[in-house]
């Protein structure tokens, strides 16, 4: 069977059509071969009534042959009598017969007779073949049935016009999407599309939606990445020229810390931009991963950056807990976010990361002292290069960025709050637990 719909609606239909034609052409022709047949007997009877029992040959008045037999429908008229006639019947019917009809065979061949009786003793019957009356039935019902057999290939005919008309819609969608800009897909027509596609058109049309978003946050993400690049590296060429002029030793070296400054600033931009696109274009096996673990870890990671601020950094743990994921990941998530609370908590403030469970919910608590978030940015916070009006640090912007790209992957939730108990930051990341992989062992 062809996977073609069309093909697969045509060769259906046409199967359809011929079987149906075939058992309505076979009832036809039984029903007209039976109104045949039926027809006859009429005849034999009216043939009967038509003759008056006068011109009967009886006993005292016989006659020397049968009182009718008509050649080309073979029908036989005689009298039925028990006396010995002048000549020999046409045919040896029994002289028993009751009144109606009867199929009596007569030296081998069958014969539909109709008697008709008036008085005791006074019988006449009117005989035909059966041969006969078969082949005229037959000639008769195939009349009927040839036009139906002549329409079956023209209904086959229109049935593959009606698909291919039907059809047509779904042919001209796909010409409106062969058409379509690639780089600024429109959604597809639906008014002359039919209702059982419609659905589907729907469909469509929501996800090129969402590939027109996804495009247009791209080609914006690609020229805030060409901006924010260029920007450092216009200030990394200045004082590169600025060193070249340095007239001393003291005075290069002096010049030279904004300058390896600048350098820390891009690295960090561009690590930034690698861990983005490793993440939107990850997909790795999940697992189970204990949060607990990836907290340790980051806490080496950053450990320095928290001494050079002198910060009281803190990890308050609860035990291991279990969550699906990979390690890479939600590592790069909780970096980002420690990351984002100790640049921007000031000196001998203070970090802590808070590892609990809530219910079925694994919880992960970034609480920083930092100058906090106003309510009306904390949606913003999260769009790439974003940063806050004012903000004295030169951060990426895309720390909470990656960090939300890897919760929607993961299926987590994070939320950002103010401290309730002084001026700070608290970032929130839950997930659901699962099943540590040692009890299942």
């Amino acid at each position: 069977m062809t996977r073609s719909l069309q093909g697969r609606l045509s060769v259906g239909l046409s199967m359809a059509i011929v079987c149906m034609g075939l058992l309505a052409g076979l009832a036809s022709f039984w029903l007209a071969f039976d109104e045949a047949q039926e027809y006859q007997d009429a005849s034999l009877r009216q043939i009967a009534v038509l003759i008056p029992p006068e011109h009967w040959p009886t006993v005292e008045k016989p006659v020397a042959t049968p009182l009718d037999v008509d050649p080309d429908a073979r029908i036989v008229v005689q009298a039925l009598t028990t006396s010995q006639p002048l000549t020999a019947p046409l045919l040896k019917l029994p002289i028993h017969l009751s009144g109606g009809f009867h199929t009596v065979d007569v030296a081998g061949q069958n014969w539909r007779v109709f008697v008709r009786r008036v008085a005791p003793g006074k019988k006449l019957a009117v005989a035909q073949s059966t041969d006969v009356r078969s082949d005229a039935a037959f000639d008769s019902a195939l009349r009927t049935l040839m036009p139906l057999l002549l329409l079956v290939p023209l209904l086959i005919v229109f049935a593959r016009y009606l698909v291919l008309r039907s059809l047509a819609p779904v042919h001209a969608l796909a010409q409106a999407a062969d058409a379509q800009n690639a780089g600024y897909p429109e959604p597809l027509p639906a008014s002359e599309v039919p209702e059982e596609i419609a659905p589907f058109l729907r469909a469509i049309n929501r996800l090129l939606e969402r590939v027109k978003l996804l495009m247009t946050q791209q080609r914006r993400f690609v020229a805030d990445a060409a901006h924010e690049l260029r920007t450092p590296l216009t200030a990394l060429s200045l004082q590169a020229q600025n060193l070249e002029r340095a007239e001393s030793l003291a005075e290069c070296k002096q010049r030279l810390l904004p300058l390896k400054s600048g350098l820390e600033r891009s690295r960090h931009l561009l690590d930034q931009l690698l861990s983005l696109a490793r993440q939107q274009a990850a997909e790795a096996a999940h697992q189970p991963v204990d949060l607990a673990a990836i907290a340790r870890l980051v806490v080496e990671d950053l450990h320095p950056l928290a001494e050079q601020k002198n910060l009281d950094f803190g990890l308050e743990l609860q035990g291991a807990l279990w969550v699906e994921g990979t390690e890479a990941a939600l590592r790069s998530l909780l970096r980002n976010a420690v990351d984002n609370a100790l640049r921007y908590s000031p000196e001998n403030g203070e970090v802590t990361i808070r590892i609990h469970s809530d219910g079925e919910e694994g919880i992960v608590e970034v609480i920083d002292s930092g100058p906090g978030i106003p309510s009306e940015e904390s949606h913003r916070v999260f769009d790439a290069f974003y940063r806050l009006p004012d903000s004295a640090e030169g951060g990426s912007g895309l720390g909470l960025t990656i960090a939300r790209h890897i919760a929607d992957q993961l299926g987590g939730q994070i939320t950002l709050s103010s401290r309730s108990d002084r001026q700070g930051l608290v970032f929130m990341y839950r997930q659901r637990l699962v099943t540590s992989p040692f009890l299942e062992s």
